[in-house]
């Protein structure tokens, strides 16, 4: 059965590359019953590598899902089933910007902690380094000292540090994540000109980007380098993790050595090591008030939920 892989997902369509083109695909019914794939709202996503047949009509039919390397899905307050976004990427791209809209570092280290459960590196790429203000892109670097990110800072304005972004990226199958009028597709347009991708800018009356991305799709730029290109993201629920569970997924918090208690939430406890580097400088205390608003959140989400 021949094999192609998912570019586009719209509604209960799939677009499917294939050697001979790409192939519009519905999934077999059978495939939404599969034990495997009923924990997430959708079985399939872009990225998923698939076997299909071609039926008379010229359209295709999804027969098989591959097992996956890596997953990129959130799950938000309320919702039975994780919400799967994209399949088999390398890792996680997030755009930022340093002005319109702001940056926003809460929102970046609930991807960070998607990324550290799921084993997928993560970039943060901090746009309009042009309109930042002075000293602001070493705090960046430094609320992350300690944590398993790699900080990009880039203007695609300015054509400033595109290079080592287009570095970072060749090779692999990066997930684009952010809120809309941070610059994915001006980032990706100044690095690949040939592209032409819609760009947007942010709306006056409310500060926010104009989505110019409606569905997921998968951009590929050579036979290795891709990009998953998703609509402008503002909330990223991590509804699946057990508060206990947390604190794992802060890469400074495993490096920082045995607390006095074990378990340790690291929130009230004494001789908690983490809030001593935290008080010596060597944890960013603002990554640590991040985290202490997202274990309040899982806390508060599974008391209700029981």
């Amino acid at each position: 059965m021949p094999q192609g892989h998912i570019i586009k997902v719209f509604g209960r369509y799939y677009t499917v590359r294939t050697e001979e083109g790409d192939l519009n695909c519905v999934l077999r019914g059978r495939l939404k019953k599969d034990k495997r794939l009923k924990l997430y709202s959708d079985p399939a996503a872009v990225g998923d590598v698939v076997e299909y047949e071609v039926t008379t009509d010229g359209s295709g039919v999804i027969e098989s899902i591959a097992e996956r390397r890596t997953v990129f899905s959130r799950k938000d307050k309320g919702h039975k089933k994780e919400d799967l976004i994209a399949a088999n990427v390398d890792q996680i791209l997030v755009i930022q910007s340093f002005y319109d809209p702001p940056l926003n570092l809460r929102f970046v280290d609930r991807i960070v902690v998607r990324g550290e459960k799921e084993g997928v590196p993560v970039i943060l790429c901090v746009n309009k380094s042009d309109l930042a203000i002075k000293g602001e892109a070493e705090d960046v670097r430094q609320y992350y000292r300690g944590a398993d990110v790699t900080v990009l800072v880039v203007s695609a304005l300015k054509k400033k540090g595109l290079a080592e972004l287009k570095k970072q990226t060749k090779g692999k199958s990066s997930i684009l994540v952010g809120s809309s009028g941070v610059g994915k597709s001006s980032l990706l347009n100044s690095i690949y000109p040939g592209l032409e991708l819609r760009t947007s800018e942010v709306s006056e009356s409310t500060g926010k980007g104009r989505h110019t991305t409606t569905n997921v799709e998968k951009v590929e730029i050579d036979e290795n380098t891709s990009f998953i290109d998703t609509p402008g993201v503002r909330e990223f629920g991590l509804m699946d993790i057990e508060p206990e569970e947390l604190e794992k997924f802060f890469n400074e918090f495993r490096e920082a050595g045995d607390c006095r208690f074990s378990p340790c939430s690291h929130d009230h406890e004494p001789g908690c090591r983490v809030k001593e580097l935290v008080d010596e400088g060597e944890i960013s205390e603002g990554r640590y008030v991040s985290y202490l608003n997202i274990l309040n959140s899982l806390r508060e989400y599974y008391a209700n939920l029981y």
